[in-house]
């Protein structure tokens, strides 16, 4: 069984995620994937850079019950 990956980019450029993240306010590395089509590891690299730059802040959001908290990235202002 083959996997269909015709709509999964290779990549995103850093400025392409940070104009995301400001029109869409803060999201979680899933919404970013459904909405750019780029795998989550990949995501996950390029915001880390962006986090250690100081462009973009992790948040956790804890949820109603046990186990890890959602972590949201937005744009620092």
């Amino acid at each position: 069984m083959t996997k269909d990956t015709t709509n999964i980019k290779k990549g995103i450029q850093e400025e392409e995620l940070i104009q995301i993240l400001k029109e869409k306010g803060p999201l979680t590395r899933t919404e970013l994937m459904k909405i750019t089509g780029v795998p989550r590891t990949t995501l996950y690299d390029k915001l880390i850079k962006l986090v250690l730059k100081g462009k973009v802040r992790k948040v956790p959001v804890k949820g109603d019950g046990r186990g890890r908290p959602k972590v949201y990235y937005e744009v620092v202002s």
